[in-house]
């Protein structure tokens, strides 16, 4: 691989290891240390998912600033998000306040990582290359669950000496981020950078980013909010599963992107929509009809299965490399595609919240299947094997 290509996988590894210890300590964190309950767990996806929404005007920033330089403003932004978690997070509005700046180091970072992973990728390892970013990112995701489960399970480490452990690994990623070189271009000067940008083509791929951000917000918020309200798991125990699923994901995240390059986006994404109507009908019954014991059990396994069916949306990206008039469109158009996935994000919780406090977490559930099956057939539209390249403006 590419020199660029391995400081690349290293700096994806080293953001999935922070968000790994703050997605496994979050719920526990709002739970037990702050005392919140499932509707104001959802409300709070509002605030959360509020830098996604903007990250229209976010990539327009970011595209005008050299790589190197972006992706270690990133970093920093999280390493003030974690130090103030640390010492400052006593209270939920203060808690809200750093939780916005760390979303606001994801969302900024997810953008970059793709468009430079595809830059790097060529015309025929898409999905190769997205994989590998895939795999790496689950060895971050081990390393940062297996440091809770090790820190607060047998070292009785406080939430504090968590949140400064994850400050300490964002340094060392914006350490690496620096190193990054920039790309090389052809009359750089005379390129004309796009801030913002809206093509009718698209169409098809915003309204996919869209659906996924109804299908995300379910799986991210009461997923883990199921586990830690009704079956009283903690930190330590959200932590172990991630680790599974990151362990599974080193082998199975390349082998999903090399069947998209194989089989085409079109029908690696209608299998997700089944498995993920399915595993919602698991959610959804599986609590109510087993001993408490199996169902916890059932329920990591959908916890692990779901989390590993997340990474293909992989093959959004490699569907939006395919179609792009040019390649300088990728980081404006996932921008404007974030957006719209906030955009439903920030709606769908409270949309949860509500169905859990008012009916029933089932219900919660129930409706993202419906999400699921509306999924499917927007899918059945993406052509069966789209042309690969960039496609020429004319």
């Amino acid at each position: 691989m590419k020199p660029s290509l391995i400081r690349l996988l290293i700096i994806v590894a080293l953001m999935a290891c922070a968000g790994a210890i703050f997605s496994s300590v979050m719920p526990d964190f709002l739970k037990n240390h702050i005392g919140i309950e499932g509707d104001v767990r959802g409300a709070l996806e509002v605030p959360r998912e509020l830098p996604g929404f903007l990250l229209v005007f976010i990539t327009g920033i970011l595209v005008s600033i050299r790589r190197h330089n972006a992706f270690g403003g990133v970093f920093i932004i999280g390493i003030a998000a974690f130090i103030g978690l640390a010492f400052l997070a006593g209270t939920l509005p203060t808690f809200v306040i750093f939780m916005v700046l760390w979303s606001t180091s994801t969302h900024a970072f997810m953008p970059l990582r793709d468009a430079v992973a595809i830059d790097l990728a060529g015309v025929n390892r898409r999905g190769w290359v997205l994989g590998r970013i895939g795999a790496f990112r689950s060895g971050g995701l081990i390393l940062g669950a297996g440091a809770v489960w090790l820190l607060m399970k047998h070292f009785e480490a406080d939430f504090r000496m968590i949140w400064l452990f994850a400050a300490g690994i964002m340094v060392l990623g914006a350490v690496f981020s620096f190193t990054l070189p920039e790309r090389k271009e052809k009359n750089r000067s005379a390129t004309k950078v796009k801030r913002f940008l809206y093509r009718k083509e698209y169409r098809l791929y915003y309204l996919l980013c869209m659906l996924f951000g109804a299908r995300k917000q379910i799986f991210l918020t009461f997923a883990p909010w199921l586990l830690v309200s009704l079956f009283a798991q903690t930190a330590p125990d959200l932590a172990l599963v991630m680790g599974i699923s990151a362990i599974l994901g080193l082998f199975v995240k390349p082998w999903f992107g090399n069947m998209i390059d194989r089989f085409g986006e079109r029908t690696i994404l209608m299998i997700d929509a089944v498995l993920i109507a399915l595993l919602c009908s698991g959610y959804a019954l599986v609590p109510n009809l087993f001993q408490p014991g199996i169902a916890l059990l059932l329920l990591y396994s959908f916890f692990i299965m779901d989390e590993l069916l997340f990474s293909l949306a992989m093959a959004r990206t490699t569907y939006l490399s395919s179609i792009v008039h040019d390649k300088n469109d990728m980081i404006p158009t996932m921008g404007l595609g974030g957006t719209l996935d906030h955009a439903v994000s920030m709606i769908v919780p409270l949309i949860g919240g509500i169905l859990w406090v008012m009916i029933a977490p089932w219900a919660v559930f129930t409706f993202a299947g419906l999400v699921a099956i509306v999924t499917f057939f927007v899918v059945r539209r993406i052509p069966g094997k789209p042309e690969t390249g960039y496609r020429s403006a004319h």
